[in-house]
């Protein structure tokens, strides 16, 4: 059994705030869940998010776990104990800590030169490789930018994961020596744990992370899983409605960065193992080690901008961990979105609570002031409850602020589609390559031309007619095309983000 004292945990029912003593609970499990349910349940019932999941863990227990809203807001479809949500960037300390783990097995060395454990991958000269550990990719201190690796992975698919280490030729150094945070570092964890696990890095985590700590309902793929059980990204309407996105995870995207999707309770069991030190359900499960490894401060966050993140401190990285603090208090952190998606996992280890929140949709923001309110009536804070309110009060105030930019950013769409393009859709469409991006292709259906890039697709709307610019939408947000015509005829060049394709003859 764990030499811990417990609390105790009690059915949760549905209370309005104003019905709970101004005096925040403290240790009071029961009361810490009645309340949290209840702001979590009235958020979604005011629309502020189409559905919210939250957990609450407490010395080494589960004190509350529950779901609220539609994971399909268009199809009606609750959320429930089943739903998978999408962890995002939360993703990056399943790797993390999978690293740790052959650390302390001695199967690698964060401190080993990544040249050496990765020797049959291409650098650029430029970044001095030699002169780079896999401690500075944990820690974000790569000094490397690779769009070509983080564009495939986290969105497109457009390149296999086995030409990835390919790809890192094409990293170039970025002009600065501060931690800047990016998905890189943890695509190039996931090629070194494949390098030293012949069974790679999926099969790996899974056995040697996940089934360890009973999290049974965890996944790094999309195939063989019914799609109801998966919460969908939702887009805000200008009437404060939301309407159903597809969610465009497919295997070929669910990588090492931001690439997971599981359970309230199994992201709940993961706030515990980490808080005990390895312990859960009074057994010893992962040596007590790796779990300190991979909290360890590694880098320290330099850039002011970076150092407050909500209402949370972060000191900087550890092994797939944002180290910090929440007033004061040791705070370790995870937090992901992708699309209309967030996902909030953090924990204070002196005080063995911690607090998963996930959303698919509304202002990010919500899951962090449900997270610091559990956090503030746990510390027995008198104003637990009026500082809730005030933030809450702040985010209706972004949110009907959303509703209008919503109502404008359509009408502005809408006008530019009365643009007079002076050419065909015809000639828009075609198979353009850049080979480091993949393929892109453009056709025309139904009178409009739609776009598919990799597992990427939707239409290709107006934005400047006169430029020869289309509008498409990769992960909730809009990227431009601009394609580039000779005397007559169709384009010969489509470019995206700074990347020039070629039209494929």
């Amino acid at each position: 059994m764990l030499p811990f004292p417990t609390r105790t945990a009690l059915a949760v029912m549905v209370f309005p705030l104003s019905v709970i003593s101004a005096q925040a609970p403290g240790n009071d499990a029961a009361a810490i869940a009645r309340l949290v349910d209840s702001l979590a349940g009235r958020v979604v019932a005011e629309g502020l998010a189409p559905a919210l999941g939250v957990a609450v863990t407490m010395d080494g227990r589960t004190i509350y776990v529950k779901s609220h809203g539609n994971v399909d807001a268009t199809a009606g479809l609750p959320a429930v104990d089943r739903t998978l949500w999408y962890v995002a960037s939360t993703s990056k300390s399943f790797t993390g800590f999978g690293v740790a783990l052959l650390a302390r097995q001695r199967a690698l060395r964060l401190d080993s030169p990544i040249t050496t454990l990765l020797p049959r991958a291409r650098w650029n000269p430029a970044v001095h490789a030699e002169s780079l550990t896999l401690a500075h990719f944990l820690s974000h201190t790569h000094r490397m930018n690779d769009d070509a690796v983080v564009s495939s992975a986290a969105y497109t698919g457009a390149i296999p994961e086995s030409r990835w280490p390919a790809l890192i030729a094409l990293a170039v150094p970025m002009p600065t020596n501060d931690l800047v945070y990016s998905n890189f570092g943890y695509n190039v964890a996931a090629m070194v744990i494949d390098a030293v696990r012949p069974e790679g890095w999926k099969r790996y985590l899974e056995r040697n992370v996940y089934l360890p700590a009973g999290m049974r309902n965890t996944y790094a793929r999309v195939s063989g899983i019914d799609p109801r059980r998966i919460a969908r990204p939702h887009r805000l309407l200008a009437d404060g409605r939301y309407a159903t996105e597809p969610f465009l995870k497919t295997d070929a995207t669910m990588n090492s960065a931001g690439g997971h999707l599981s359970t309230l309770h199994d992201l709940a069991r993961w706030t515990i193992v980490q808080t005990d030190s390895g312990i859960i359900d009074g057994k010893r499960v992962f040596p007590a080690e790796a779990v300190a490894l991979s909290h360890r401060l590694i880098a320290k966050q330099t850039r002011d901008q970076a150092k407050r993140f909500a209402y949370f401190d972060r000191e900087g990285w550890g092994s797939g961990w944002d180290i910090g603090s929440y007033e004061g208090e040791p705070m370790v952190s995870r937090f992901g979105s992708y699309s209309t998606t967030r996902s909030h996992l953090s924990f204070l280890p002196a005080r063995r609570i911690g607090v998963v929140v996930m959303s698919t949709g509304g202002l990010s923001v919500l899951t962090d002031i449900v997270a610091a309110f559990a956090y503030d009536l746990e510390a027995g804070r008198p104003d637990a409850r009026t500082r809730a309110e005030n933030r809450l009060a702040e985010l209706r105030k972004r949110f009907a602020d959303s509703r209008s930019s919503v109502a404008s950013q359509d009408s502005i769409r809408a006008e530019r589609q009365r643009q007079p393009l002076g050419r065909s859709l015809a000639d828009f469409a075609g198979s353009y390559e850049e080979p480091s991006f993949g393929k892109v292709m453009f056709a025309v259906r139904g009178g409009r031309l739609e776009y598919r890039w990799g597992v990427l697709y939707g239409p290709a709307e107006i934005y400047d007619a006169a430029k020869g610019q289309m509008r498409i939408e990769i992960a909730g947000s809009g990227a431009v095309a601009t394609f580039a015509f000779g005397k007559g005829g169709p384009a010969n060049t489509v470019e995206m983000q700074g990347v020039s394709f070629r039209r494929l003859r």
